[in-house]
């Protein structure tokens, strides 16, 4: 177990991050459960202590959870999921398993897969969906689900993939325009810089091209980003 003073240097780091990227920062050890809960906001940020070794915290931590607002789901939008896994089931084929974002889906649904390594989308059919280890006719935004896919092999479907329906146009996106804080690097960033990017279910390596050449911690500025092997559906 840490030091009080190591603890208090987190946190204070901590808070710090958070003020660098406009969010307040609210101390739970000063407030009490449900007053920090609802302070808690888009801006607002609760911190909390806990030990995983002697179990300090996780009680307050759980309480903290159960007073949160729940997340409202948009069921009235144009369905989409990020597939998250992917498996093949005897006598089913391929399955995609992830949480839908929007909108709703049912057996029998024709949808578009990808983007797909050269940028192309797969036209494919809903032919079951699973929640729970329980075959259900339909699911709707916040559910996590496996769906199985018929007018493609298992092994054509990659993390990362989104499942839209039909009628959508959608882009495949290689590269793409960002604002970044660096909250803290050991170097400055300069134009061939690699992160793994995080975005939905993707992790992908991608290429920084900083609109100043370069970005210092603590820098805030424009860069180009550029998935290094294939293309993915942003919005």
């Amino acid at each position: 177990v840490v030091s009080e003073e190591r603890v208090a240097e987190v946190e204070k780091a901590v808070e710090s991050m958070l003020r660098d990227v406009q969010r307040s920062p609210i101390r739970i050890g000063r407030y009490s459960i449900e007053t920090a809960a609802e302070e808690i906001s888009e801006t607002v940020v609760p911190i909390i202590r806990t030990s995983a070794v002697r179990g300090d915290g996780m009680d307050d931590l759980d309480r903290l959870f159960g007073q949160l607002p729940k997340r409202t789901a948009d069921d009235h939008g144009a369905f989409r999921m990020y597939i998250d896994r992917t498996y093949s089931v005897t006598g089913v084929g391929a399955v995609a398993s992830g949480t839908i974002n929007a909108g709703h889906v049912e057996a029998g649904d024709e949808l578009l897969l990808g983007p797909m390594a050269d940028g192309s989308f797969r036209e494919v059919e809903v032919r079951s969906i699973e929640m729970h280890y329980h075959r259900v006719d339909a699911a709707k935004a916040g559910r996590i689900v496996g769906i199985a896919l018929k007018g493609v092999a298992e092994s054509e479907i990659e993390r990362g993939m989104a499942l839209l329906p039909r009628h959508a146009e959608p882009t495949a996106t290689r590269s793409f325009e960002a604002e970044v804080m660096v909250l803290n690097h050991p170097t400055r960033i300069r134009e061939g810089y690699e992160p793994v990017v995080h975005l939905e279910t993707l992790s992908e390596t991608a290429i920084f091209s900083p609109e100043s050449g370069k970005l210092l911690p603590g820098d805030t500025g424009s860069t180009e980003i550029k998935f290094k092997f294939r293309p993915y559906f942003i919005e």
